[in-house]
């Protein structure tokens, strides 16, 4: 797939695929008013986009070390639960 390069001084190494299913995802959820939705699609996007352009860099300042990359994810997927949890039981 192609990615989405130059864009202006910015080289952006995301894929446009994942960058539209983000975009449609979001706009889905705000259309329909679900801000919830939104904020999770947001903290879910974020973590695999960070792993997915800098899982390399992590990887190697772990020295391959993987129960670095799974708390990584654990701790990203916990903080997300969390956000969202927060938000339905918020008053």
């Amino acid at each position: 797939m192609e990615s989405i390069y130059n864009l202006g001084f910015i080289n952006l190494a995301i894929p446009a695929w994942q960058m539209g299913i983000y975009i449609a995802l979001v706009a889905f959820f705000m259309f329909i008013h679900e801000t919830r939705g939104c904020l999770l699609t947001t903290y879910l996007f974020t973590l695999y986009w960070g792993y997915y352009l800098y899982g390399r860099d992590f990887m190697a300042a772990a020295n391959g070390y993987p129960a670095m990359a799974t708390a990584y994810i654990s701790f990203g997927l916990l903080l997300a639960g969390f956000s969202l949890m927060a938000l339905f039981y918020e008053k």
